[in-house]
């Protein structure tokens, strides 16, 4: 009952803050233009991820009222969502306009480490190294790697929410295999009910964006799940693949693209409407709603391979 009354709160937070967000976008004049690698016809809000972030940071702090988590648990993951959240913001408002895509890889290689060290003091263990400072740059690297991962993937309505959704999923069915998981399992609830509040705005046609303050947010939530489930690749290579698998098709599209774009010769930052969803889209010529859907259908076999590779 306390976990649906988590979840619960964290949609409804969610679904009234982005009503609210929404109309302040649009008296700011805070939109995604189109543009030329843009699917969207029309300038839209893009301020959804902090919606998200509201209903999320909500649903941790209904969490320690009912004990299912610390306050240092809370408070950790609740800074370290800030500091993400503002570099995503910054992103949205500066860099996206002025394209500095190796000031934002720093930005974003300075946060993670320093958001690293706050999950060291809430008792986050990372498993990736016996060298405790290996582990911990590892563990930089999943931040780094799923903010970016799942800001590629934010390119189509519902897009990035549903896969980020799906691997939620998965998320909480491990940790439901072990009962001294509550940490990773209030994390995984709040931020669901959280994005299916947002998805009701997300779903084409999107009324609201989530920004890169939002796929940075969610992409971090991720990273800070996969972490806490992962193994060390060599004693434990199960618990190693199977949290990659669960984060799923973002990491494979934003891999796939690193090495598309280096055996172009091209750089790994430049931009283009290459990646596996647009494949599906343009080149299969199917709508957005059934691309995202197959999307969907590919994430739900990844994070159903992720959980039985897990549990074996």
């Amino acid at each position: 009952m306390t976990y649906y009354i988590l979840f619960t709160i964290s949609f409804i937070v969610s679904v009234v803050s982005i009503y609210f967000l929404r109309k302040f976008a649009v008296n700011k004049h805070l939109y995604d233009e189109p543009g030329e690698l843009k699917i969207h016809q029309k300038p839209i809000p893009y301020l959804g991820g902090i919606g998200i972030f509201l209903g999320f940071v909500i649903g941790l702090i209904v969490a320690r009222l009912f004990h299912q988590i610390s306050g240092l648990q809370a408070t950790g993951v609740i800074i370290g969502s800030i500091i993400i959240l503002f570099i995503g913001l910054f992103d949205d408002l500066k860099w996206k306009k002025n394209g500095q895509p190796f000031l934002k890889l720093f930005v974003q290689f300075v946060a993670g480490f320093f958001i690293v060290l706050i999950l060291i003091k809430i008792g986050v263990n990372f498993h990736f190294s016996i060298y405790p400072v290996l582990g911990a740059i590892i563990a930089g690297f999943y931040i780094i790697g799923a903010m970016n991962a799942i800001n590629v993937d934010d390119g189509m309505d519902g897009l990035a929410g549903g896969m980020v959704g799906i691997s939620l999923i998965g998320f909480i069915i491990i940790s439901l295999q072990n009962p001294n998981n509550l940490f990773p399992l209030t994390i995984s609830i709040a931020l669901l009910g959280a994005i299916i509040g947002f998805l009701l705005y997300n779903w084409r046609p999107a009324s609201i964006f989530m920004g890169d303050n939002g796929s940075h947010f969610l992409g971090f939530c991720l990273a800070v799940l996969a972490i806490m489930f992962t193994g060390h690749p060599v004693y434990n290579l199960k618990q190693f693949v199977g949290p990659i698998l669960i984060i799923g098709f973002p990491i494979i599209d934003i891999a796939w693209a690193v090495i598309r774009r280096l055996i172009k010769g091209k750089s790994p930052f430049s931009r283009d409407r290459n990646y596996l969803y647009d494949q599906i889209h343009f080149k299969l010529g199917f709508s957005i709603p059934k691309t995202v859907l197959t999307c969907y259908s590919f994430q739900l076999i990844l994070v159903i391979v992720g959980i039985l590779i897990y549990s074996a």
